[in-house]
């Protein structure tokens, strides 16, 4: 899949704390299944579970795609294109945020304010005639 622009909807988790995590994860199942002690293997196996997991929003040429990633599976959905109705903006200090209408619900998804030339071209490329709107002044 080709990524035109990746969001800031999710910060990932720095690598060091990924594997600091893990580590403690696995110590806990460890620690826990010598002890016999349920509390510890649960506690270890959500930490372990937590460090693999991954959420980025990236704008590619079919629409919005959000991706879930996890040690065991991995799970994406795209908004395409021809389905976004309405895009409004707002804004917040060095942060935009963009929201894809489609019918009732749509997505939310945050990117730096000096990305946003390069939003409206993705958008004028993509979905000329969507009308776009500002949420609040800029």
């Amino acid at each position: 899949m080709e990524e035109l622009l990746v969001s800031r909807s999710v910060t990932p988790f720095p690598k060091w704390m990924k594997w600091m995590v893990l580590l403690v994860g696995i110590l806990l199942i460890g620690d826990g299944m010598r002890s016999f002690m349920f509390h510890k293997i649960l506690v270890g196996a959500v930490l372990a579970y937590i460090s693999g997991y991954d959420k980025r929003i990236v704008l590619s040429p079919g629409g919005i795609v959000r991706q879930t990633r996890t040690w065991i599976t991995t799970h994406s959905t795209t908004l395409p294109w021809d389905e976004v109705q309405y895009v409004n903006f707002a804004y917040r200090g060095s942060k935009m945020m963009c929201f894809f209408e489609k019918d009732v619900t749509g997505l939310k998804v945050l990117f730096d304010r000096n990305d946003e030339p390069e939003v409206r071209r993705i958008l004028e490329l993509y979905i000329p005639d969507v009308e776009t709107g500002v949420v609040g002044g800029s």
